[in-house]
């Protein structure tokens, strides 16, 4: 089986609701939805995607691209095991937890995406270290177990080609997996992943083997490459 994970596209960073693909989200997801139906080669018998709107909405521009190009698509597929880790949860967690910390001055809308990413390695260091689970609905284990319980439902149906739309972490989660790294590592990986990212597994007697990582190749044109984006 092989098993292509996708990063959501961009969402409202520092806007309202976060939970919202941006005008640029949507353009990139529009673009990767092109890139898969007419370029890529790929005919996933399954189309997944977690319970956020970034998710569903990111699929969508996929599944209608493949409507288009070949008349048909599968269904969507929404599982919560796919879910983004709770990141409001986490940063009040965060907050109470270390009101003083410095890194909570980069909060405010307008933080440049290096204050943001220190934030967040701070948020995912004490959430690792198990410095807020006593104000978390989902420890840092909690989390890992269930994507390992996404990732092994996968395996329950014989079919070739799946196609899972997710977030930074839990497709980070799957690379450590398939690595075997460490809670640092992993953390790396989910900071450096960028928006409608391609993230490519094999997956054989359970066994997950990573073929490629963040991969933008929808992005590729002159005319397309403005798209790419991190946060």
């Amino acid at each position: 089986m092989r098993v292509l994970l996708i990063r959501h596209a961009q969402a409202d960073w520092g806007g309202a609701d976060y939970d919202r693909l941006s005008a640029l989200g949507m353009q990139q997801a529009a673009a990767l939805g092109q890139w898969i139906a007419q370029e890529s080669g790929w005919h996933p018998q399954r189309l997944i995607c977690g319970p956020r709107r970034r998710h569903q909405l990111t699929l969508a521009a996929i599944r209608d691209a493949l409507q288009t190009a070949h008349g048909a698509a599968p269904l969507v597929e929404i599982e919560r095991d796919w879910d983004d880790a709770d990141a409001a949860a986490l940063l009040a967690a965060f907050r109470n937890a270390q009101p003083r910390a410095p890194e909570l001055a980069w909060v405010a809308p307008g933080a440049s995406p290096a204050q943001a990413r220190a934030l967040l390695t701070a948020v995912f260091a004490a959430w690792r270290d198990g410095a807020l689970d006593a104000e978390l609905p989902e420890t840092w284990r909690a989390f890992a177990a269930r994507i390992t319980h996404a990732r092994s439902a996968l395996t329950t149906h014989s079919v070739e080609q799946v196609l899972v739309v997710s977030s930074a972490a839990a497709i980070a989660r799957c690379a450590q997996a398939a690595l075997q790294l460490d809670d640092g590592a992993m953390t790396t990986l989910n900071l450096g992943l960028d928006n409608a990212a391609l993230s490519e597994f094999a997956v054989q007697d359970g066994a997950w083997r990573l073929l490629r990582w963040n991969c933008l190749p929808h992005f590729a044109s002159d005319s397309a490459r403005a798209l790419a984006s991190t946060h």
